[in-house]
């Protein structure tokens, strides 16, 4: 024999479980979207070529030079830089290679300054936002 089952909701049971899935499902599509990896666009608004900007120092003038090859940057080095220049100043190479290193790999200018030469970190780092605004 079959007995007849019946099974009874109370209205506010059903909202209260149906507000707290809808707000379940919101809150994990915003922790999704908060974890999602941003692509950055800072080398995309400049088109491919090499930009370059003059820095002055006290007793050497040189240039900055940034490359951009589809729509990232390649590489960010010195132009004009002797061996003079490296013997007066002897911070600027090692700190031209840390921005390079750090803005290839990142492609953004928004990087954590050089520890051990802040203020050459500075220059350089203006002269390669100088040279960008060129275009």
């Amino acid at each position: 024999m079959s007995s007849t089952k019946i099974v009874v909701f109370k209205l506010k049971e059903v909202l209260y479980t149906s507000l707290f899935a809808i707000i379940g499902f919101i809150l994990l599509l915003i922790l999704i979207f908060q974890f999602i990896p941003h692509q950055k666009h800072t080398a995309a608004m400049y088109e491919a070529g090499v930009y370059t900007s003059p820095i002055e120092l006290d007793y050497a003038n040189f240039n900055v030079s940034v490359i951009i090859e589809d729509n990232k940057i390649k590489s960010v080095a010195l132009k004009d830089f002797n061996e003079d220049m490296a013997n007066m100043y002897p911070l600027v190479e090692p700190t031209m290679a840390y921005l390079n290193k750090e803005i290839t790999k990142k492609q953004v200018l928004d990087i954590t300054p050089f520890e051990e030469a802040p203020e050459t970190f500075s220059i350089l780092l203006n002269g390669i936002k100088e040279a960008l605004n060129q275009n």
